[in-house]
């Protein structure tokens, strides 16, 4: 008579302890690509948005005088107007033959 009982009980804590097992493996799955997006987010932010720092040597045509000690112009872009930049120059008209 123990015995049935004793396999009844056995069966629900099996199914108990698997229904606890998937629950924290998929918890965990999941925090782990939470994770993921979170450090993939941040990669692309930082490589979008991160400032362009560019200068050009001195041009002796439109600095004369002390502005040449200052040196070339300076410029902070963002990746996205370099990119738009060279675009607009890859599409000269005026250097297609």
């Amino acid at each position: 008579m123990a015995n049935p009982l004793w396999k009844q009980i056995w069966t629900e804590i099996l199914a108990w302890w698997k229904r606890v097992w998937f629950e924290a493996k998929l918890t965990a799955r999941l925090k782990m690509i939470e994770w993921e997006n979170q450090w993939q987010s941040e990669a692309e932010r930082k490589e979008r948005f991160e400032p362009i720092y560019r200068e050009k040597p001195v041009d002796e045509e439109l600095q004369t005088g002390e502005s040449k000690l200052l040196g070339g112009e300076m410029r902070l872009t963002a990746k996205w107007v370099v990119e738009s930049e060279e675009e607009v120059e890859g599409d000269d008209p005026q250097g297609k033959v």
